[in-house]
């Protein structure tokens, strides 16, 4: 099945820190294609979710679920994978913040503008997509540290492609895992109207953490 995939470096929209980046799987070497602008987003995935027989794999940068712990001892520690770069640091409070309230303006900005067989989807299980079942496959990328490149959508290109690289192994690539986690991306597809089931607010989503910064072919940024 034809399948694209994007992937947003969540950020200040009104700062010029919001950038996305889309691949789509073909032939030789697929580069992708970057912008800043969230309307060119909402019309691009506009645009592919009409598309018959296309399914979208679509990442945010930010944590998109948290560990809500048995004992009080373990409230506010990070999440398994994080390593110094725990979603309860001021930084990843700040970025969870936006990362929701972005997500949840861009699913709702979708519905009703896709094919009626397009499934919303946090199962990476279910990718790359299978027979004629299409799906929306929401997914956090972890761009930090080394991975970190000269520019927002050059962070947003190295995820996208991070997922192009690995969708064959999406389980063995998947970095980061939470005790009891609370879905924060089911709450926004919950609200945004794309879903209905509560039982996802207690599942984790895929996360992948690329190690170095995306190179076009020839290596120039």
């Amino acid at each position: 099945m034809k399948r694209v995939i994007y992937a947003c470096d969540v950020g200040s929209v009104r700062a010029g820190s919001f950038a996305w980046a889309r691949i789509e799987p073909g032939p030789g070497s697929s580069v992708p294609e970057t912008s800043s602008s969230i309307d060119d987003l909402i019309a691009r995935l506009r645009q592919d979710l009409c598309t018959e027989g296309v399914s979208i794999a679509l990442g945010l940068e930010s944590p998109l679920f948290m560990p809500v712990p048995g004992e009080s001892g373990s409230l506010c520690r990070g999440r398994g994978g994080e390593g110094n770069r725990s979603m309860f640091a001021p930084a990843g409070a700040a970025v969870t913040t936006i990362g929701v309230h972005e997500a949840a303006w861009i699913l709702k900005a979708l519905r009703g503008h896709s094919a009626p067989d397009v499934e919303y989807s946090i199962d990476w299980n279910a990718w790359p997509p299978r027979g004629d079942k299409r799906i929306l496959l929401l997914w956090e990328a972890f761009v930090s540290g080394p991975a970190h490149g000269a520019t927002h959508e050059q962070d947003a290109a190295t995820a996208a492609a991070y997922f192009y690289a690995h969708e064959q192994r999406l389980e063995e690539a998947n970095a980061v895992s939470a005790e009891r986690p609370l879905n924060l991306m089911h709450c926004a597809a919950l609200w945004a109207g794309w879903a209905s089931d509560l039982d996802c607010l207690h599942r984790p989503c895929l996360v992948l953490k690329p190690d170095h910064p995306y190179s076009p072919p020839g290596g120039s940024t």
